[in-house]
């Protein structure tokens, strides 16, 4: 279905319901604050990832709409994974952070969630990158390109369907994974430094698939979260207990245009036979 006739299809009959409040002047996507200023100044297509998840932000939060939201959700999980499984990122990245703790304490996707984290090894990137084609055939939009300030691209997001998918490129250091996150609001853009245990993976079933997770989920989720357990409404990704440190980011640019060419500058070189 066109995504237009779909959006249609799940937002019928919410005019009833009243329209989803709005904040003059701003679109959130994200963790990202953008003006319409800069709306104005992005492409066609760029736009209709803005818009089309503005969407389901607000459609999650229309109870009769949140469970066809959920299922959307699933099914790109599902059809993503099905992707993967037919190239040679196969068996090379991992579930973590927000859909891992949705699995671990709800034994479902979170109500509210509407990003799915993945996590690859810096040696494996080039896995990642090979992969976009493929990806982006199944009608995954390349959305946002983040790059550190040393000019590497520490993170990719597809987008679907308003959701977004998010593989983070970790780098091995000291018993550790290392990686980035950012955040570009009013009080400037910021790069966040952290690090979660490093360990093995291991297969688990969610979502009628086998994916992959590390092997002591509890270390990494209390490492992320604290008690995750618990829900907690404040916890922010800006706040979180893995943060070791955070600087001015440099690089405040995340549009992803060009595809997997975009990328071919920062591809580790590959080991023969890996």
């Amino acid at each position: 279905m066109h995504s237009g006739r779909r959006w249609a299809a799940i937002l019928s009959g919410s005019a009833r319901r009243g329209t989803p409040p709005t904040s003059p002047g701003l679109l959130i996507a994200g963790s990202m604050v953008v003006t319409w200023g800069s709306v104005m100044s992005t492409t066609l297509s760029e736009t209709r990832c803005l818009v089309e998840v503005r969407l389901a932000f607000y459609a999650r939060r229309i109870p009769a709409l949140r469970r066809r939201m959920i299922e959307l959700f699933a099914a790109d999980l599902r059809d993503l994974h099905d992707v993967l499984e037919r190239t040679n990122l196969d068996g090379h990245y991992w579930v973590w952070a927000g859909l891992l703790l949705g699995w671990a304490r709800e034994g479902a996707i979170l109500p509210h969630d509407n990003d799915a984290d993945f996590g690859v090894t810096d040696a494996d990137f080039h896995r990642l990158v090979s992969a976009v084609p493929e990806i982006t055939k199944a009608g995954f939009r390349c959305d946002r390109r983040f790059v550190n300030n040393d000019g590497i691209v520490t993170q990719l997001v597809f987008i679907r369907h308003g959701a977004r998918f998010d593989f983070f490129r970790m780098f091995p250091e000291a018993g550790r994974l290392r990686f980035f996150a950012y955040s570009a609001g009013k009080d400037g853009a910021v790069q966040l430094e952290q690090s979660v245990p490093e360990q093995a993976t291991v297969p688990f079933t969610f979502l009628d698939r086998t994916w992959l997770k590390h092997e002591d989920h509890y270390l990494e989720l209390r490492t992320m979260y604290g008690t995750w357990q618990i829900p907690d409404p404040s916890w922010s990704y800006l706040e979180g207990a893995a943060i070791d440190a955070r600087h001015p980011w440099r690089v405040p640019e995340y549009k992803w245009r060009g595809g997997a060419a975009a990328l071919t500058g920062d591809i580790p070189r590959q080991v023969p036979g890996g």
